[in-house]
């Protein structure tokens, strides 16, 4: 809406009134041109602010981008989100978060996207992810190993080994459990290597050593 004396004959009152405090009008002479209250006058003024700042504010959601509304949602909604696009809109939001995530600087929003990628399960983010096992951020690298877990490819493996030797535990134990999944053999050794060294190690991450090297044991 254009609140403008051009579009004087669609405006509500309140605009008028509006309008003419824009124009320097005191309150005071605001009420005696429109014949009305003082206490009416303020009524209007600020009727009209709270709806000018309500459209504003909705110009500005309408002007964001579709990731950054998405980053401002709580985990479920994310999700909820995800599950209702559409094959079209999927493509673009896809496109969209590669970009995204090449650009990103914030790491708490990179964080999230990268999380995103596990969610989605999508193959061609690994080239991506497998560069961000490298990232200086350890929250980073921590949800990027996350995220090729749930993605589980054969592609990852060898990134997923350097990733048992990082200085955060809970990648060290995300990188065991994905390697639980598609280790080999040279995976197995290097498990047992790690469980018999790391004498001051999590206990968490040396149940996830121990679960990742039955399995690898069962499958030799």
């Amino acid at each position: 809406m254009n609140i403008t004396w051009d579009n004087i004959d669609s405006l509500e009152d309140y605009f008028i009134t509006y309008l003419l405090y824009k124009e320097s009008k005191t309150v005071s002479q605001i009420s005696k041109i429109r014949n009305l209250s003082v206490s009416e006058v303020n009524d209007q003024l600020i009727r009209a602010k709270l709806e000018i700042k309500s459209m504003l504010k909705d110009k500005l959601e309408l002007s964001k981008d579709v990731l950054d509304r998405f980053l401002e949602l709580d985990k479920q909604k994310r999700l909820d989100f995800i599950v209702g696009l559409d094959a079209e809109r999927m493509v673009d939001f896809k496109r969209k978060l590669y970009k995204r995530i090449i650009t990103e600087r914030n790491a708490e929003d990179l964080i999230t996207l990268i999380w995103v990628t596990g969610e989605l399960k999508e193959d061609k983010f690994l080239n991506l992810l497998h560069t961000l096992t490298g990232h200086r951020h350890s929250g980073v690298r921590r949800v990027t190993y996350s995220a090729l877990r749930k993605i589980q490819s054969p592609s990852s493996r060898e990134y997923l080994q350097r990733g048992l030797y990082d200085t955060n535990a809970q990648t060290r134990q995300y990188c065991a459990k994905a390697l639980a999944k598609i280790g080999n053999k040279n995976s197995l050794k290097m498990l047992k290597q790690l469980k018999n060294k790391k004498q001051f190690e999590k206990d968490y991450v040396l149940r996830a050593y121990d679960e990742a090297i039955d399995i690898l044991e069962k499958e030799d």
